[in-house]
């Protein structure tokens, strides 16, 4: 059951990933990560709270998270928006989905983790998938300045680094919804600060169809946590984190059946999020 949990997960990120392109016609990116992230925090807090505990939770622990969710979700979800606006959620989606490389790297310089057999596989399967996202296909009309996938790739390394983070987080913060709760409460208050504070909020698009599209990714992005963390609750780390590395073949899928208008999923885009994904996959399972 926490399988298929997992598997859903992946496919509301990816719908959420679907619906911020297309609201980006009608806005900035600026908008779709206040809009889409006020919905999230939205969706999250009325369905996690009942079930929030603040036992065995210490208060630094809390603050670790209020820090992780300026890092991720917001600040790699704004690269994501941004870098989807510039190269297509086609390549920016399984660029950021090399977040497990980077947080299993961490791991073997900082932990002491073994670089293993799986480990390298893994590492040459994501290069070379990144390889095939950053060339240009003659035939996919979108030109792109391939400067601009430092974008998705910052937003990985965001991710990346969030990760172990929160493993350490767990042992002060036991409870799944508190720290979830936790981290789009730091998330916001960050996104609310900075857009008081530069005066962006005057910038902010809030028409029918901003308001749709980026509420709808941000309702989608909330299902996809909230059915992850039921998945962590009632299954294993092993068993639910690879699933959710398969979002970016869900986004490819989706982009060919919904995007056509926007961009074009050519053959290296496919072999190249296929290669990241698998990659993905095996660096979280077999990583030990």
């Amino acid at each position: 059951m926490e399988a298929l949990a997992a598997l859903a997960s992946a496919f509301f990120f990816a719908v959420g990933q679907i619906w911020v392109r297309i609201g980006l016609q009608y806005g900035p990116p600026l908008s779709a990560v206040a809009l889409s992230n006020a919905a999230t925090a939205l969706w999250v807090w009325l369905t996690l709270v009942p079930f929030v505990s603040f036992d065995g939770a210490s208060p630094a622990g809390i603050y670790l998270y209020m820090f992780l969710g300026v890092l991720s979700p917001l600040g790699s979800q704004a690269l994501l928006f941004a870098s989807t606006l510039q190269v297509g959620i086609s390549r920016a989606s399984p660029i950021r989905n090399t977040a497990p490389l980077v947080a299993s790297l961490l791991s073997v310089v900082f932990l002491g983790e073994q670089w293993t057999t799986a480990l390298a596989i893994g590492t040459v399967l994501i290069i070379l998938g990144g390889t095939l996202l950053g060339m240009r296909d003659s035939g996919d009309p979108r030109q792109f300045k391939r400067s601009y996938l430092i974008l998705p790739l910052l937003a990985a390394f965001l991710g990346g680094v969030s990760s172990p983070l929160r493993k350490f987080g767990f042992s002060l913060v036991p409870s799944f919804p508190l720290a979830t709760c936790a981290l789009m409460a730091g998330g916001m208050l960050a996104l609310l600060a900075y857009l008081a504070v530069t005066g962006k909020y005057k910038e902010l698009i809030m028409s029918r169809e901003t308001i749709l599209w980026f509420g709808l990714s941000g309702f989608a992005s909330g299902v996809g946590m909230t059915l992850n963390l039921w998945a962590l609750e009632v299954g294993t780390v092993v068993i639910v984190a690879p699933l959710i590395a398969a979002t970016p073949l869900f986004t490819v899928i989706l982009s060919a059946l919904f995007l056509r208008s926007y961009e074009k999923v050519t053959t290296k885009i496919a072999l190249g999020a296929a290669a990241i994904c698998l990659g993905g996959i095996i660096l979280v399972a077999f990583r030990s």
